[in-house]
């Protein structure tokens, strides 16, 4: 991403900050050792929790727009967020076209077991949210006995391994990894896994976020009004559904 679409990326993105606060968390790899210290935005609702919480996961970008739009819809309905950054910690720009080296997943274990300690956060309602890469991540994590749920938002599925937590696929049809996605779901469905697939027709990556036009990384078509409307609707019931089954 230029400096450009960046200046406008976080011009985008101030609402969203002024209303969070930084916190940070250790990476945890697989084994349980910590590694660096990683930072995340946290912001929670006005109220009296405990809240169920959502850990949202950027595409291979790094933070963009999609984030705070997701961010703000999620907050309205009473989630504490959890943004985590994990491309600014290490001083990385975008892992797009190349091979991930940024390690999302121990990051991801690191920012779920922070959330765990906060007294606003309820440990047995925590969904992670991903878009294309950050939603493979998302997809892996679901792979990987426990609770919570995961909600993926356009992923490849070519790694995808079979499921062992609740997962709720947003899979536009037009975008590139429909069929294999597509396929998976019904395969797991039939397997008896918890898994619920939104679908919606024509349109592509990037469907759900009009402020991504030029700084998401996306599919062809961007932003879709009726498609976003309707989705958002279905996707915030479908999460508050599929969180309570625990």
């Amino acid at each position: 991403m230029n400096n450009l679409l960046r200046a406008a990326a976080a011009l985008i993105l101030l609402p969203f900050l002024m209303a969070a606060t930084w916190l940070q968390f250790p990476s945890i790899e697989a084994d349980g050792t910590e590694g660096m210290t990683v930072t995340g935005l946290l912001r929670v609702p006005e109220g009296q929790g405990p809240f169920p919480a959502a850990v949202l996961l950027s595409d291979c970008d790094g933070i963009s727009p999609h984030e705070r739009v997701w961010g703000q819809r999620l907050a309205d309905q009473g989630y504490v967020i959890y943004l985590i950054d994990s491309f600014f910690t290490r001083g990385v720009e975008t892992t797009c076209g190349e091979t991930p080296d940024v390690p999302v997943m121990d990051d991801l274990r690191g920012a779920i077991a922070r959330l765990k300690t906060l007294p606003e956060v309820d440990a047995s309602r925590i969904a992670v949210i991903g878009w294309q890469d950050g939603a493979d991540v998302a997809l892996a994590w679901a792979a990987q006995p426990g609770g919570g749920l995961a909600v993926v938002f356009y992923p490849s599925c070519s790694m995808a391994e079979p499921l062992a937590r609740s997962t709720l696929f947003v899979l536009p049809t037009a975008y590139g990894g429909y069929e294999a996605c597509n396929a998976f779901v019904f395969g797991e469905y039939e397997a008896g896994k918890t898994v619920q697939r939104i679908a919606p027709y024509d349109v592509g990556a990037g469907f759900d976020c009009q402020e991504c036009a030029g700084v998401y990384l996306g599919g062809p078509g961007g932003w879709n009004d009726p498609a976003d409307s309707l989705t958002t609707r279905n996707i915030l019931a479908e999460m508050e559904r599929m969180l309570t089954l625990h």
